[in-house]
């Protein structure tokens, strides 16, 4: 479980990652309504990858947080892990699904899809570092159960 946990959370940040480094700049090299279209027509060929790699960190930081002693320094890293987590789903729901819905819809004006792609980007900032943070919190609790931090 501690390897699949790791790895999923360390794949997320990567999803994360090509997201933020692939469209962000897309989004402002491509006229806005260029981008409209390809966003509607391709940005779901994304989502796989988001629940592929971060549904086994969920589950896996879930199990290992309960499996250890409550007040554990391991505990406490599992516990950050599904933080890190919960954050990108957070903003994800809060910001992004809704900005995607409006780009999706393709009834934007380029001035409003501009402003959006201004908040959509912003806000995956955010994202990236809620992902970092379970990465390094997975990773951490990885080494604590080998002994190798205090």
């Amino acid at each position: 479980m501690k390897p699949i946990t790791v790895i999923g959370s360390a794949a997320f940040l990567g999803v994360m990652l090509s997201i933020g480094l692939g469209l962000i700049p897309f989004f402002y090299l491509a006229e806005p309504s260029a981008f409209e279209e390809w966003f509607a027509a391709y940005f779901v060929f994304f989502l796989p990858a988001v629940f592929i790699t971060s549904i086994p960190a969920f589950v896996g930081s879930i199990t290992l947080m309960r499996r250890n002693a409550k007040g554990s320094q391991e505990r406490r890293q599992w516990r950050n892990t599904l933080l890190g987590l919960v954050a990108v789903y957070a903003v994800t729901t809060a910001v992004h699904l809704p900005l995607n819905l409006a780009l999706w819809s393709g009834d934007l004006s380029d001035s409003a899809i501009v402003t959006n792609l201004g908040w959509w980007s912003a806000a995956h900032v955010l994202r990236i570092a809620g992902a970092g943070f379970a990465a390094y919190s997975a990773y951490r609790a990885s080494q604590i159960t080998k002994g190798q931090l205090a």
